[in-house]
């Protein structure tokens, strides 16, 4: 359960998701995966259902996107980590608001899986 590689498989689950790479995802993402947000919360599958959607559409960061932090912290608990901090997403030429946000990682004996994630507006 090595802290460096808990950092690649993020960032490579990040390059996943907004490259719409739903298999890898699915590798990455906990079969009980879910993403909370302040619209509610969405499983697994409807995420990787959507994805699927707006890559067919053409509508799925059609310019390529790729997410900043600019806080970054971990907390080890047993067989999992939370990562938590603030962030933006850079979308073509567009930077979005900063998050605050929170990710559950597990490790499984042979690879991290993420759990939860969640993310909203960051306070000041």
């Amino acid at each position: 359960m090595n802290r460096e590689d808990l950092k690649q498989v993020r960032e490579d689950w990040y390059a996943a998701y907004f490259a719409g790479d739903t298999e890898l995802l699915a590798q990455v993402q906990a079969d009980h995966f879910t993403v909370t947000t302040e619209r509610g919360i969405q499983s697994r599958k409807s995420q990787i259902d959507a994805i699927s959607s707006a890559k067919r559409n053409g509508s799925w960061f059609p310019q390529g996107g790729e997410k900043h932090d600019i806080e970054l912290g971990f907390q080890d608990a047993g067989g999992s980590t939370k990562v938590t901090g603030k962030g933006y997403t850079l979308t073509g030429e567009s930077k979005g608001p900063v998050v605050e946000f929170a990710e559950t990682w597990e490790w499984d004996g042979s690879a991290w899986q993420v759990v939860n994630l969640s993310y909203g507006a960051a306070r000041n």
